[in-house]
């Protein structure tokens, strides 16, 4: 009997294998992707770009002479909460280079923020999902979600400083909008490589963000450091993208020198990220999650469990807010000087829609009605957690015990409404007290009207939070619609002087309802407003909880 003789099997080459179809499907994906982001990067572009228009229809008016510049800068230039926020103000020669100055380098930041999401959005957040391994089944290969990813922050970055540079375009010589585009740019690019590597090393769509956000926040912050000081610290400009940015000098120096370098970590985080993706199990990162007890006594209920979910972004959002709002605090104090020195700055304020005789209370009225729409947002994050848990089947476990559906709604709004208190709260006394350490005012004082500033925006807020608990509670695949309510609102009280809109369009949004405190005194203070919109807010709460309680669990 003649014994059977085997095939020889070929010796495995993963690495050649891996290597030559890593790219597959990459087309269809990047088309996928956009498809998704339809309308959200368009929207986030717009809103962001839209800010340029505002600023520069406010500096055409206001600055729009050579004399007026030079007293701005006069007055601003050694200013230390300036220098931190803005940064120096060195180029005074046109009206472009002044809106430069004034949303310049903060907006830069923003547009990074944005694209270290977008990145996040289609390569961590899909592995975290499970749908990139139902992706990945097909013929998709190992490299293609993230060159997909990196793609999309690409186009998102160029597009977002092509219009920038185009907006102020007529308004400076043309060498300088350029430079202003490829500070946009440059920042995105680099913000994009960065969150190719925090994908790949954290285990959560949560924590890559976080990483990544916290890496482009925490180079404007030195970037400040280094404006205060520049003899001494004047080297943390090139400790971070943001700071190589704005080496960049738009309207000055226009050196592109800079930019190359954010392309560099464009490109040494992309090849970083495909090396570890290529080394690295499909939904495993290098941070692996800290997996907790078996039995906890802690985690005894629904709330307990938010709590535990959401603390790590509360503290983001706390800190970021507090920081922020600290400096503006120190600003106040130069409010006042800037109105003897500039009746340009006080007719902005004015425009801005703030009424008041004391400048400085209308400076923290002006800020505080900017902060309030970070408190909605983070109220909306929060439920965005709600049914991001829904999603990955989770609520159905929880709702499988003790715990009762009205009770786990409950316990998510109690976290997004009782976050965003806390954050104006935050807001307020952060405010207080840096007006409080920059000027004559006694501490009750300051933080008593840095509170004001922020209880009189606290109906606005529930409104937005109880519409997307609503839409959660009936449709709950519309939750993100909520920041759609935030970024019409915002886009409403931003225009609606710049684009004569009537007063029934802006009376839509509902903090355009909320009294300018502590420029208004109390005793003028309308309460009608306020009151309706607390009414509405009830009755979008009511209908989030008949919702949720009819509803299937999930509905994915």
């Amino acid at each position: 009997m003649t014994a059977a003789t085997l095939p020889a099997v070929p010796a495995l080459e993963r690495p050649a294998l891996a290597l030559r179809c890593a790219f597959a499907g990459t087309g269809d994906l990047l088309r996928l992707a956009l498809r998704r982001d339809r309308v959200l990067l368009p929207a986030q572009v717009a809103v962001c770009v839209l800010l340029f228009v505002s600023t520069l229809s406010s500096v055409s008016e206001l600055y729009g002479t050579q004399e007026q510049r030079d007293t701005i800068h006069a007055t601003l230039v050694s200013n230390p909460a300036f220098l931190v926020l803005l940064g120096p103000y060195e180029n005074t020669g046109s009206v472009a280079s002044t809106v430069s100055w004034r949303v310049g380098i903060f907006m830069v930041a923003v547009f990074g923020v944005l694209a270290v999401m977008a990145v996040v959005r289609h390569t961590r957040k899909e592995e975290q999902l499970g749908r990139l391994e139902l992706v990945r089944a097909a013929r998709v290969g190992s490299l293609a979600p993230l060159v997909t990813g990196l793609v999309v922050g690409v186009i998102f970055s160029v597009v977002s400083g092509a219009l920038t540079a185009a907006v102020v375009w007529p308004e400076g010589p043309s060498g300088g909008a350029v430079a202003l585009g490829a500070q946009v740019v440059a920042v995105g690019l680099a913000a994009s490589g960065i969150a190719a590597v925090t994908a790949q090393v954290a285990s959560s769509s949560r924590g890559a963000n976080s990483l990544g956000v916290w890496t482009v926040i925490g180079g404007y912050l030195l970037r400040g450091g280094a404006d205060v000081d520049p003899d001494a610290l004047g080297w943390l400009h090139w400790v971070s993208p943001v700071g190589w940015a704005q080496q960049i000098d738009p309207y000055g120096a226009n050196d592109y020198r800079p930019f190359l370098l954010c392309v560099g970590v464009l490109v040494v985080g992309g090849l970083a990220a495909a090396w570890l993706t290529l080394h690295r199990d499909l939904g495993a990162g290098l941070i692996a999650e800290r997996r907790g007890p078996a039995h906890s006594a802690s985690l005894t209920s629904a709330a307990a469990l938010m709590v535990r979910l959401t603390r790590s972004s509360f503290v983001i959002w706390a800190v970021s807010i507090g920081v922020y709002m600290f400096f503006v605090g120190y600003l106040m104090a130069t409010a006042g000087e800037l109105v003897t020195q500039n009746e340009q700055f006080a007719g902005y304020i004015a425009a801005m829609g703030v009424q008041g005789s004391d400048i400085a209370a209308g400076f923290a009225a002006l800020i505080m009605s900017w902060t309030a729409y970070a408190g909605a947002g983070y109220g909306v994050t929060v439920l965005q957690d709600a049914r991001a848990e829904e999603s990955l089947g989770r609520t159905e476990v929880v709702l499988a015990t003790r715990a009762s559906r009205p009770g786990y709604l409950g316990a998510w709004l109690a976290g997004a409404v009782g976050g965003a208190v806390l954050l104006l709260g935050i807001a307020g006394l952060a405010l207080g007290a840096g007006n409080a350490l920059a000027s004559d005012t006694g501490w009750g004082a300051s933080l008593g009207d840095g509170l004001g500033a922020a209880v009189v925006h606290l109906p606005a807020v529930l409104v937005v939070i109880t519409f997307t608990s609503a839409l959660l509670g009936w449709f709950p695949r519309l939750v993100g619609l909520g920041w759609a309510v935030i970024a019409a609102s915002f886009l409403v009280t931003l225009l609606g002087s710049l684009l004569d809109l009537p007063d029934a369009v802006v009376d839509l949004s509902p903090f355009a309802h909320a009294p300018a405190v502590p420029a208004v005194a109390w005793a003028d203070v309308d309460w009608a407003p306020l009151g309706w919109l607390l009414l509405v807010a009830a009755g979008l709460l009511a209908l989030a909880f008949t919702g949720y309680r009819r509803r299937d669990v999930p509905v994915v």
